[in-house]
C-alpha cells in the first residue's frame, strides 16, 4: 500500500472514530447502536496502519491489491451494520404497532368510561 493511501485511510478511519465518539457525546447516537460504528472504525484503523496484515488478508482472500482489500473490508462491515439496523428498525415498527393497539384500545376504554360517568351524572 503506497504511504498517499495508508495515510488517506488511517485519516478517514480516525474521522470516523472522532465522528461517532462526538455524536455519543451529543446524545445524538445511543451507545449501544454506536458499538459496530466504533468497531468498523477501530478495524480500517488497524488495517490502515498495520499495510502489511492487510496485505497477508488480500492474499488470503486472493484479492491482487490491499487497497481492493480494504474496500472489500469496508463493504463487508457496511453490509453487516446495515443489516444490524434492519433488524432494529423491524423490531421498532412492531413495538410502535403495539404500542398503536394499546392505545387504541386505552383510548376505547376511556371514552366508555366517560360516557357511563355522564349517563350517572344525568341520572337523579
Amino acid at each position: 500500500m503506497s504511504l498517499r493511501i495508508q495515510l488517506m485511510a488511517i485519516l478517514a478511519s480516525c474521522l470516523i472514530l472522532i465522528v461517532v465518539i462526538d455524536l455519543i457525546r451529543r446524545e445524538k447516537l445511543r451507545a449501544r447502536y454506536s458499538f459496530l460504528w466504533l468497531l468498523a472504525g477501530v478495524i480500517f484503523l488497524m488495517f490502515s496502519l498495520w499495510g502489511d496484515l492487510l496485505e497477508l488478508l488480500a492474499r488470503v482472500l486472493g484479492i491482487y491489491s490491499s487497497t481492493n482489500a480494504l474496500f472489500f473490508i469496508g463493504f463487508i462491515v457496511t453490509v453487516v451494520i446495515l443489516l444490524y439496523f434492519s433488524v432494529i428498525i423491524s423490531g421498532l415498527s412492531l413495538e410502535n404497532k403495539k404500542l398503536t393497539e394499546k392505545l387504541s384500545i386505552l383510548s376505547w376504554r376511556v371514552e366508555e368510561l366517560e360516557k357511563r360517568y355522564e349517563a350517572r351524572k344525568k341520572v337523579p
